[in-house]
Order: C-alpha cells, then structure tokens, then sequence
C-alpha cells in the first residue's frame, strides 16, 4: 500500500494557534485523508498523551524552530512518507532539539543528521513506509493505525 502523508508528533498538549502561519481552529473534524486531500493547513489530534499534526504543506515538520516552539521541555517526531516520490524519513526531536534526522529519497540517503538511536537497530530496512511507521511506533509508543484512523480538528492558517 502507498502512503503520501507527513506531519509532526508531539508530546503533550500543545497550541496549534503556535503552530507557522497562525493557524485558527475551524471547528470542522474530518479524517485524515481529507486533510491531506484538501489540503488543510493543518489537521490536529491528541492520542495517548501525544499531539498529531497532520501537515500537507511541511509548513512545521521538519521545521527545528516550530519544534523548539512546540516542545522546548518534551519530545517530537517529524515523519514523511510518500510512496508516489519515494520519499520517507523522520526527525526525532528531545527538548526543541534535533537529536536525528533521515531522509531517503529514491532508496537514496538524501540528508542525515546524528547518530543511529537505539530503536533504530533491527527496524525493516529499507527506509520506506514500514520504517517510518515503526519508528513511530518505537519512539512514541503510537501506532500508525490509530493515528490514521482519528478524527482531525482543522486549522487554517491566517498568514
């Protein structure tokens, strides 16, 4: 199965009106292929004691100053996965500091920041969907399947 989603994990509660681009809550819930189909600014959850921040357009994935914004005392984890580009990684993130990065583009390492985590070693290689879905899975304790399956909050972004 092919996935094109991304978006930024964090731990706790967070305010989304923080988030780039001054976001604003809609009061509209939808899944999460409609916020990626849309696209929605952004499309929020909490799970488990983790904030999801479905992000279409990597307006904070990815981005070190939003995560520093968000958790300057927690964790953090930045994913991609898109099967169409061939495209899949993750940033991991401990008090608003990038710990790890890795991209691969095309089977390629494209950027790679830190060293190996622990959870890293025996996860499916290659880097593709399956590994960024086992990571999250290994660093946040969250599965992709309950994540995938919530209901989004949609915010829009004012800027």
């Amino acid at each position: 199965m092919g996935w094109k989603v991304n978006g930024l994990i964090v731990e706790g509660s967070v305010d989304p009106a923080r988030l780039p681009g001054r976001p604003r809550d809609t009061g509209e819930s939808v899944d999460l292929d409609t916020v990626h189909r849309r696209p929605c600014d952004y499309g929020i959850t909490e799970l488990d004691g983790w904030t999801f921040i479905a992000d279409p357009a990597l307006r904070a994935a990815f981005d070190d100053e939003a995560a520093q914004a968000l958790t300057p005392t927690g964790r953090a984890l930045a994913w991609v996965t898109n099967s169409v580009a061939t495209l899949h990684g993750f940033a991991w993130y401990v008090d608003g500091k990038p710990v790890r990065r890795i991209m691969h583009a095309e089977g390629v390492p494209v950027d790679e920041f830190g060293d190996s985590l622990p959870e890293e070693v025996a996860a499916p290689a290659p880097l593709d969907e399956d590994y960024v879905f086992e990571m999250m899975q290994r660093l946040t304790g969250q599965a992709w399947g309950d994540a995938a399956d919530a209901a989004y909050r949609v915010w829009t972004c004012t800027v």
